[in-house]
């Protein structure tokens, strides 16, 4: 008999933007992949201040590497939101006492 286990990992990226997810840390960048690569979902948690920073950072991974981005407040942007949609990214945010969740 064969059981499923979950492999989570939770990542806090530096900056969220339509082609992906960045690091300002390389060592950080390295240890986060190996996280990614050995879980089978992904959820980053990441506040609305690190949307679309565009500061220098290391790409950490594409948007298809997630499967939840959970946030302080809905996410703006409608470039990300497309690119969440199209990479079928869930986001979680709460917002006045409650949770809402867009696919």
């Amino acid at each position: 008999m064969s059981q499923l286990h979950a492999r989570l990992a939770f990542i806090s990226p530096s900056t969220l933007t339509a082609n992906g997810f960045y690091m300002t840390d390389v060592e950080q960048t390295k240890i986060k992949r190996t996280m990614l690569i050995n879980s089978n979902i992904v959820l980053a948690l990441i506040d609305h201040t690190k949307f679309n920073n565009n500061n220098e950072f290391v790409k950490l991974c594409d948007l298809d590497y997630l499967d939840y981005v959970i946030t302080d407040r809905p996410i703006f942007s409608n470039i990300i939101l497309q690119a969440l949609k199209k990479n079928r990214v869930n986001t979680i945010y709460k917002k006045l006492d409650s949770i809402y969740r867009t696919k």
